[in-house]
């Protein structure tokens, strides 16, 4: 009996171990290549329920991130430390919002269907935004705004093409804030062919059941872009646009992953909307 209870311990023991070991596949990836421990965040915030739908996020200036939330016309202005709302500014109407990022003396917002608001940094609680409908509609499904060297890029989660350009899988496109208008050959573009090949022989993560952006923001060190996608995955991209790595998210850290931005020395933000719940900002320390 004695015997019995010591093995039996150490099964239990074994049992536990294995257990508590993580999923490779949230490993599988290199970390030279992405210098961040991306299933491992250095802290994880619950947000105001006000922010359950986010759905956009950029870096501020003063330790602030910009966010917003599909629903509400609000931009929130949010301390990157604690994720307390600081401010809000009520822009627009109920609709569909998508992206936020800030471009010299102003901040933009994009709806699904690529309708651009664009209002002062110094609005106060209200403001009647410019609205400018660009080349974009419903069917490209616009849910990534980012600055991607110096310029305003939109980036489609469904169809990237535009103005029967003839642009397969998805694309990122810059919009030319003097004009008003969105450039007709995209800035990049890939397929989920693309995808799938470059992950193809990996040990454990060699598989994508798919690939549908929900934000992109570029690294202030690197230059490399980093794509968010709800379907529980990171793209990499260098700053020629060639496919640099990819990487597997935990669905327990990120329920629906749908904003991304970097902090000036590295830091990385993700916002991950609520799905019925609080919504979180997910803080990821940069590996030295």
């Amino acid at each position: 009996m004695r015997y019995f209870i010591v093995w039996l311990t150490l099964a239990l023991s074994c049992t536990q171990c294995t257990q508590s070991q993580p999923n490779p596949a949230f490993t599988d990836y290199d970390l030279k290549k992405v210098p961040y421990k991306i299933n491992d965040p250095t802290k994880v915030i619950p947000l105001h329920y006000d922010l359950e739908e986010i759905s956009g996020l950029s870096h501020f200036k003063k330790n602030m991130l910009l966010a917003v939330q599909d629903e509400k016309g609000k931009l929130f202005f949010i301390d990157r430390k604690t994720g307390e709302i600081t401010k809000e500014v009520k822009f627009g109407k109920s609709g569909d919002y998508e992206g936020v990022e800030s471009l010299g003396k102003q901040v933009y917002v994009t709806t699904s269907n690529g309708t651009l608001f664009s209002f002062s940094q110094n609005a106060s609680e209200e403001v009647k935004a410019q609205s400018t409908k660009t080349s974009f509609s419903i069917k490209n499904d616009v849910e990534g705004l980012g600055l991607i060297q110096g310029r305003l890029t939109f980036l489609s989660k469904a169809s990237g093409e535009i103005n029967n350009n003839g642009v397969k899988g998805k694309a990122a496109y810059t919009f030319d804030v003097k004009n008003g208008e969105v450039r007709s050959s995209p800035l990049f573009s890939f397929r989920i062919k693309e995808l799938e090949s470059f992950i193809e022989g990996r040990e454990h993560f060699n598989k994508i059941r798919d690939f549908d952006p929900s934000g992109l923001a570029e690294h202030p060190i690197s230059g490399d872009i980093y794509i968010i996608t709800a379907d529980h995955a990171l793209l990499v991209l260098t700053s020629e646009f060639k496919i640099k790595e990819m990487v597997k998210l935990d669905r327990k850290i990120y329920k629906q992953p749908e904003g991304i931005c970097f902090g000036p020395k590295g830091r990385l933000y993700i916002a991950n909307e609520g799905d019925g719940a609080r919504a979180k900002l997910i803080i990821i320390d940069r590996i030295r």
